[in-house]
């Protein structure tokens, strides 16, 4: 026992050095500006039960997230910054990465859980999600650990010492991002036993499923009852409507009507998020067929990775990070496929495993050596710019910028010195040595994308030295713009920055009014001719640039509202 939590402990915090990459990368945007600009509410305002952002709405998910950044934020005594806000999702992704090594070492052996570690961080699509300021990567923790927790409940251990414990994560959970998480761990046992060909009616006569879900919703209430009664019950049709309900069913059925897209959209990012390892699903569908001889724990893992991917699927709404909690039990079943003996699994489906790792092998060799050709051939480059999307432009402009830096040619070699071991490894009939040596592969990939990459895109495309700059020059004075709102610039500025159709009509206040605005913007608004630059912003990748100007009050009318 001692052995295996020293070997948690340093799997959970090798995976948070690992994953720390890019901590401290400027936001861009609203994506992570606007939680963290909650988390400096209740630093600045103290409202710890309804915590706001910049502009003063209320947060539309619960704050446990929020709670949990704020007080490590006042232990550390720091003022909140971009590390401070991604802390909670960085701890909780190293935890994260011990519980699925712990659940494959204990149900699948002692290599399967080092597999299925390795296979995890070897997950674009997780790792990306690991040093973000977002709710998604706590809520994956508490709603994983939940369900592992219950497996050996539903195999007939009834113990309070797990069930209770799960109750508890499960309304964390539901503190974290909704009921959501109860929804997904119920829908991922009852398709765990209907694969396993068990009826699912025979568990609701049991104490513990009810008691379990009573507890987490006794742990919801903490927070759900005092945050209705001070809002007389809106929050609940925020939270709950249209956060959960809201993003499962189309705008016909009072749906948010969001990020529609076809149901297909998940899978596709799925695969490309965790590639080159989903080369290996092919294999995987024919190692889980007949289902009647797969492991009950490894079955259950695929029913959460069915429950995931499927419940999303058909939702209205489709966001890359509702996906998120599928990385984890894929991790596990991928490394279910180097368990069992071989003699378990039918010859079609070890050549299709085989085969996919020689395959994945070449395809991060033949990455690495066409990176090397490009950067010899700056025409070529340019030519390959011309037919991509702005963003993949500036990528591939880093990418080949930086081919001949340190850390970057250090990263190439090692994708490519793990690709050979693969190639190696699987030509001596060694399954689990290819497959470690892929998901290495894998990991100095990811690492050179959320290391390198990102964070230099990161770096071009902030307003933060403006921002700041901004501050000084109008002495945190209300700035205005044609839009809103603008969660970046106000979360560096400290301020919101308000928009032009809020402003009162006939507000003639002496104070100066400034206007933010884009350089392409000053022509089609007629005060902003006549205004006084004050700062410039250096150009984003895209070619455009900020001004912040000083317009005459007289001059400066709001926006007509929109009916």
């Amino acid at each position: 026992m001692h052995v295996r939590a020293i070997s948690l402990a340093i799997a959970g915090l090798l995976a948070m050095v690992f994953l720390s990459q890019g901590l401290s990368a400027p936001f861009e945007k609203d994506e992570e500006s606007r939680p963290a600009s909650i988390i400096a509410d209740i630093m600045h305002r103290g409202d710890w039960l309804l915590p706001a952002d910049s502009y003063g709405e209320v947060t539309r998910k619960p704050p446990l997230y929020y709670w949990l950044s704020a007080a490590m934020a006042e232990v550390r005594g720091a003022s909140q910054d971009e590390a401070g806000a991604r802390v909670v999702s960085l701890v909780a992704a190293g935890i994260l990465a011990a519980v699925v090594m712990g659940y494959a070492a204990a149900w699948l052996g002692g290599s399967a859980g080092w597999l299925a570690w390795l296979f995890l961080l070897g997950s674009y699509g997780f790792c990306s999600h690991a040093g973000y300021a977002r709710t998604d990567m706590l809520l994956t923790l508490l709603l994983f650990s939940a369900y592992c927790l219950l497996f050996p409940v539903l195999e007939g251990r009834e113990s309070a010492r797990r069930w209770l414990p799960a109750g508890l994560l499960l309304g964390l959970a539901v503190l974290t991002k909704g009921p959501l998480a109860i929804a997904l761990c119920a829908l991922g046992i009852l398709i765990y036993l209907l694969l396993a060909g068990r009826n699912p009616i025979k568990l609701l006569g049991r104490p513990w499923p009810w008691l379990t879900v009573a507890v987490a919703i006794a742990v919801a209430a903490a927070w759900y009852l005092p945050a209705f009664m001070k809002t007389r019950g809106a929050i609940a049709s925020v939270q709950l409507m249209q956060e959960n309900f809201g993003h499962l069913v189309p705008a016909g059925m009072g749906g948010t009507g969001e990020a529609e897209r076809p149901f297909y959209y998940l899978l596709v990012r799925f695969i490309g998020t965790c590639f080159p390892l989903s080369l290996y699903i092919p294999a995987l569908l024919l190692m889980l067929w007949p289902l009647r001889k797969v492991e009950p724990a490894l079955l259950y893992q695929a029913a959460l990775l069915i429950a995931v991917m499927g419940l999303f699927s058909i939702a209205s709404a489709k966001r890359d990070d509702y996906i998120l909690p599928a990385f984890p039990p894929f991790a596990i079943v991928l490394a279910g496929a180097f368990a069992a003996r071989e003699t378990e699994r039918s010859r079609v489906a070890v050549r299709l495993r085989d085969g996919a790792a020689t395959l994945a092998a070449a395809a991060m060799l033949a990455g690495a050596a066409v990176g090397l050709f490009l950067s010899t051939q700056p025409v070529l480059v340019d030519r390959v710019s011309a037919h991509l999307q702005s963003s993949d432009v500036s990528y591939f402009g880093l990418f080949i910028n930086g081919l001949w830096k340190g850390r970057q040619a250090l990263l190439l070699i090692a994708i490519a010195a793990a690709s050979v071991i693969a190639l190696v490894a699987g030509r001596r009939h060694n399954p689990r040595a290819a497959a470690a040596a892929v998901a290495l592969a894998s990991m100095a990939g990811v690492s050179l994308w959320v290391g390198v990459l990102r964070p230099g895109l990161a770096a071009r495309r902030t307003f933060r030295t403006f921002a700041r700059e901004m501050r000084q020059a109008t002495g945190g004075q209300r700035v205005f713009t044609l839009d809103g709102p603008e969660y970046e610039i106000a979360y560096y500025y400290g301020a919101p920055i308000e928009p032009l159709a809020g402003l009162a009509p006939g507000d003639r206040t002496p104070q100066p009014r400034f206007l933010l605005i884009f350089s392409d913007q000053i022509e089609n608004f007629a005060p902003a001719k006549a205004a006084q630059k004050v700062l410039v912003s250096r150009p984003s990748p895209e070619g455009r640039s900020l001004v912040l100007l000083k317009v005459d009050t007289n001059r400066f009318e709001p926006l007509p509202k929109n009916p």
